[in-house]
Order: structure tokens, then sequence, then C-alpha cells
């Protein structure tokens, strides 16, 4: 043996106990070593949900999940509003009458709107992520299927079936993105989902500015029938749902979902895997390895078991007390105010193109007078004076995807302005111009000046979210969740009848479109104030 160390063993044999204590001391020290030695694991420390979430951060699961949501979130108004970009170029191929029109206009919201309640009680029992799959599943089959209608009745009992779908994606969006983040980005993610439903407004214009023109050069036949370009259009504007899919098969289930479940390895696993994505780190060293629930999650999973127990029952039971005082006031003027916006905004929206490609041929009239021009020359069409196909200006797309702009800058500019001004500032002011934008289009034959207040007469339809933000107070927590659904689900009943009325009124009355939903607007103003004092003396 080397003579150090030699001299190192004589002197560790001089110490004796001494040296074995210090020895002994080092080993405590060592939890690995305890570990090892004794095959005993140290304890595991307990984190809340929020808190394991903290430790996971931020980063590209979470921007991943960000665009799948916000695809959802844009299906449901490409599946629900892009009929409005068909029925002009449709027209000839299914015969359509202003009826017609109408009707097939509101399918899709009349889809979403029976189809609402069901599908928030199947996401609180079956998980976010299988309601999703399944909803845009049958939302692409169903909207396929819908490009080979041969008859104007059954397109408009497809599109039914694709509201019905795809109005899971609108019930459930919400919360799958929400329980992927903690409080303190909550609120800002889904506002920036939710700026993708105004993008859809955008793209839906400017597919069809592309795709609808080609008619004229293009002569497709498939299984026997002619496939339009109007059919083709209907088929591309479902190729976000294939995206939504093979998202939803790489995202996993809520974590939220999965804890209240009781399945609490499973949600070490998921978030650590999401650990690994947004830190580059494996998996493995997820510091996270016991996930408890808070006070709050603790209710939420005695609430998500009851709910499960009784069934639809518990949905009635979360309805009824809506319709008794104190809330009864509340509620009424929530829906009836959501009713009115969804009526007007949606509702004329859908019949811009079909109105704007007779109003381009005829600039220097009034909007009404070429409406009755449009109204004589359909008539004139079915008594034979007339032949199709009906000539489309493709500069209507491109005229209703500025409009979408406009809606776009109008939610951005909400959101900057909502907290100087106030909720319901900003609510009431937005009722008096759009309302007397309404009003105007009635005097004015300027057609630049007509598209403008136009414009600005749909895009109304940013009330919905500020009325839906003082909504939420309103409410008690145990039954705010049921409210918002019902306040949304009339909102969107009165984007079906919105669309019905307008067909009605095209035919008879033009001006009474204008004086009706401006006015209604207009109405909506001294209905908010008058609906506040009512309230406060129940």
């Amino acid at each position: 043996m080397h003579p150090a160390a030699d001299d190192q063993r004589r002197g560790e044999d001089s110490v004796g106990n001494g040296a074995a204590t210090h020895k002994s001391a080092e080993i405590v020290i060592d939890p690995a070593q305890i570990g090892a030695q004794n095959g005993s694991a140290t304890p595991v420390q307990s984190h809340t949900y929020s808190e394991a979430l903290a430790v996971v951060g931020q980063g590209r699961f979470h921007t991943l999940l960000l665009f799948i949501t916000g695809l959802c979130l844009m299906s449901v108004v490409n599946e629900t509003v892009n009929v409005g970009f068909i029925i002009s170029a449709a027209e000839c191929d299914l015969e359509l009458s202003f009826s017609d029109k109408g009707i097939l206009n509101g399918a899709g919201f009349m889809g979403v709107v029976v189809s609402s309640y069901v599908w928030g009680f199947l996401s609180d029992t079956w998980g976010r992520r299988r309601v999703l799959l399944l909803a845009s599943s049958g939302a692409l089959v169903t909207s396929v299927l819908s490009t080979f209608s041969p008859h104007v009745w059954v397109l408009i009992g497809a599109r039914f079936l694709v509201g019905i779908f795809v109005s899971g994606n609108a019930a459930t969006s919400y919360a799958y993105l929400a329980e992927f983040h903690g409080e303190a980005s909550r609120a800002k993610v889904i506002s920036w989902a939710a700026m993708f439903m105004s993008i859809g407004l955008i793209l839906l214009p400017s597919l069809a500015w592309l795709i609808i023109p080609l008619d004229a050069q293009l002569d497709l036949r498939l299984f026997g029938m002619r496939y339009a370009m109007w059919r083709i259009y209907l088929l591309l504007c479902s190729l976000d749902l294939l995206l939504i899919i093979a998202g939803l098969l790489y995202l996993p289930e809520s974590g939220k979902f999965l804890l209240t479940g009781g399945h609490r390895e499973k949600v070490v696993q998921t978030l650590a895997k999401i650990y690994q994505l947004n830190r580059g780190k494996p998996a493995h060293t997820f510091p996270v390895k016991s996930i408890t629930l808070d006070a709050i999650d603790s209710a939420y999973a005695d609430e998500m078991q009851r709910r499960s127990k009784l069934g639809l029952r518990y949905l009635w039971q979360q309805t009824v007390p809506l319709f008794r005082v104190p809330l009864l006031c509340h509620t009424l003027k929530a829906s009836v105010l959501m009713f009115g916006i969804f009526a007007t905004s949606s509702g004329l929206f859908l019949w811009v193109p079909d109105i704007l490609n007779t109003y381009v041929q005829h600039q220097d009239m009034k909007l009404c007078d070429v409406i009755a021009l449009m109204h004589a020359n359909k008539t004139a069409a079915r008594s034979g004076d007339s032949v199709c196909p009906i000539a489309i200006n493709a500069n209507i797309f491109l005229i209703t995807s500025a409009m979408g702009v406009v809606f776009l800058a109008c939610y951005i500019l909400n959101g900057f302005i909502i907290n100087r001004v106030g909720k319901r500032t900003l609510l009431n002011g937005w009722f008096v111009v759009c309302g007397i934008c309404g009003l105007a289009v009635l005097w004015t034959s300027d057609f630049y000046l007509t598209l403008i207040l136009i414009a600005a007469f749909v895009s109304s339809g940013c009330l919905g979210g500020v009325l839906s933000a003082i909504s939420v107070d309103l409410f008690p927590t145990n039954y705010r969740a049921m409210a918002m659904c019902l306040i949304l689900m009339t909102g969107r009943f009165g984007a079906m009848a919105g669309s019905n009325i307008i067909a009605y009124l095209l035919t008879y009355n033009c001006n009474l479109i204008f004086i009706l939903f401006g006015g209604s607007l207009l109405a909506g103003k001294q209905q908010q104030n008058r609906g506040q004092k009512c309230c406060r003396h129940q």
C-alpha cells in the first residue's frame, strides 16, 4: 500500500469512535443516502392545483392551447355565419325565396340554442376534451355532408345539425382554456381567445371572395351532381375543424376536471408533461409530486358529484331560481337586451352580402329603394322574365370583410376603455351610437356613407361582451354559470329570429328593418336604466 495511504489509515484508527460519529452525522444530513440505505422516502410536500400551475409556468403548451380553443370559438362563427355568404350564389341551384333564406340563415343558430344546455352538462360530466372532440368531429361530418344537399330543406336540416354539434365548442372552450391558467393570466387569455371569433368574421368573406366568383369559370361534377363553388366554400369553411381535432388529440384533459374527479396521480403526470414542454426540462424533474384540493376546488368537486347524480334534473334546479324574485328582474333584463343585440347584429349581418350584391349595382339610390328593386327582380325571375345564374360581385365580400375589421376594432377599443368609462356607461353609449347609425341609413343615398352606417350598426354585436361582463356581477356564484348560459342562448335565439324577421320585412317594408332594430337599440339604453331601478326595488 502507498505510505501516505498507510498513514491516513493509522490516523483514522487513532480517532476511533469520534470519526465514526462524524461520519454518521454526515450521512444523516444527506437525504439521498437515507433513502438509499434505509429504503425510506422523504416526506412529499402537497401543492394546490393553483400552486402547481404556477410551477408549470407559461410556454409552448399554453400557446398551442390558446390556438386550439380560439379555433373552437371561431368554428362556432364559421359554421353559423358562413351560410350568409352563399345564399346569393345558391339562389338558383336551390330556388331560394326570401323566406327560405331567412330560415337557412337561422338554422345553425337554432341548433346552437336547442343544445347549449345539454353540452354544458356533458362537459361537466364527460370532460372538456372529450366533449370538444365529439362536438368538432360531429360538426365536421355534418358540415361536409351538407355540401351535397340537393334541396333547400335538406340543407336547412343539415345546417341545423351542424349548429347542434358546434354548440359543444361554444359551451366548453372557455372552461377548457381557463382551467389550465391561474388567476393572473386567466382573464387575459380568455380575451385573446374571444378575438378569434372576430377574426372569423374577417376570414369568412375573404375566403368567399377567393372561391365563390370562380363559379362562372369552373363546372365541377361530383356523384352525378353539379358541385358549385358555394358548396366548395362550405367545405373549406370546415377545415378549421380538422385542425381542432388534430390539436385535441395531442392536448390532455383539463387538469382541474381530472382533479375534481379524484384522479390526482394523472393530474401530476399531465402537469409534468406540460412542465417539460414549457420549461424544456425532463418530466421527472417536475417538483410537484402531490396535488390536493383547496377549499374552492373541494366545493367545486362536491358540486360536480351532485350534478352527476341529479343528471338533467340539475339543469331544472339551477334554472328555476333565475325566474323567481329577486333574480327574475336581472334574468329578464339581460336576456331581452342580449336578444336585441344578437337580432340586430347577427341577424342583419347574415343578410349583408345578399343585399350588397344588388346595392353595388345601384350606388346612387337609397338602400331600401335598392331592396325594393331586388324584390321586384326576384318576383320577375320566378314569373319567367329573368334567367339564372345571378351574377355575384366579388367586391361585396371585401366590403363585408372590412366590416369584420370594424367589428374587431370595436372589441379592441372596448378592452382599452371599459375600465376607464365603466361598463354601464360604455354599454349605454354604444346603444345610442349604433341605434342612431341604424336609423340614419333611411335618410342617406350616398353609397359609402351608407356602408359606414351599416358597419357601425352591425358592430352593435360587440356589446354582447360588455353586457356579459355586467350580467356576471348580477347573479350569485352558484347560479352564475347557468344564468350566463341562458342569457347567451337567448341571444343566439335572437340571431335566428332577427334573420327571419328581416326576411319578412325585406319583402313587405324595408324601412321597418332599420326603424325596428335601430329603435330597439335606443330603447335598450332606456331599458338598461329603468331595469336597474326596478331591480333595486325588488
